[in-house]
C-alpha cells in the first residue's frame, strides 16, 4: 500500500510539472493612476558658502568668496545670515539684543562679502556666517516669493540645503 501511495504521488507531481500549454494573450492595461504631488524645488544652482567663527569688533568684516565668479554674483540674488548667541539673523538687520545693526554687500570686482555695522558698537562674534547665492532664473519676478528669505530655516528647507 505504501508503494502504491508513493507511486501515485510521484505520478501526480510529474504530470503537474510536465504539462505546459501555449502562452495566453496579454491582458488589458489597468487604469491610469492618480497624479502625484509636485516635488520640492531643487537647488541645483543655489550656492551656499559657510564661514566659521569670526568676531566683528570694528565697523566692517570681510570674507573671501571662494568657488564663485563675478558673473554668478551679477546674475543672482544673494542672502546673508549670521549666527550670534545661537540665533540665526538675516542681514540687513539687527542681531542679538537689537543694539547692533548690520548690512551686507558683495563686491563682484574683489569677490568679497562685506558685513558693515551701521548701528551700535563693541564686539560681537558670529559663530557661523552663511551666504546664499540664488541665480535669477530660480527667482520668480513680480510674484510673492514661495519662501521667506529673511528666515534662514525656511530657505534651508525650501532649497534642501545642508547645515
Amino acid at each position: 500500500m505504501q508503494i502504491l501511495s508513493m507511486t501515485l504521488l510521484m505520478a501526480v507531481c510529474i504530470l503537474q510539472t510536465a504539462c505546459k500549454g501555449p502562452q495566453g494573450e496579454v491582458g488589458p492595461a489597468g487604469p491610469t493612476g492618480a497624479s502625484g504631488a509636485a516635488g520640492p524645488a531643487g537647488n541645483a544652482n543655489v550656492i551656499q558658502i559657510t564661514y566659521g567663527s569670526k568676531t566683528h569688533s570694528g565697523s566692517e568684516l570681510s570674507y573671501d568668496l571662494v568657488g564663485i565668479t563675478a558673473s554668478q554674483i551679477n546674475n543672482a540674488a544673494y542672502f546673508t545670515y549670521v549666527t550670534s548667541n545661537g540665533v540665526i539673523y538675516s542681514l540687513p538687520g539687527a542681531t542679538s539684543g537689537g543694539d547692533k545693526t548690520y548690512k551686507a554687500a558683495i563686491n563682484p570686482s574683489t569677490l568679497k562679502l562685506y558685513i558693515n555695522r551701521v548701528v551700535g558698537s563693541g564686539s560681537e562674534t558670529f559663530t557661523v556666517t552663511r551666504l546664499l547665492v540664488i541665480p535669477a532664473s530660480d527667482l520668480k519676478n513680480g510674484r510673492k516669493a514661495a519662501v521667506d528669505y529673511s528666515d534662514y530655516n525656511a530657505v534651508k528647507a525650501y532649497y534642501n540645503l545642508p547645515d
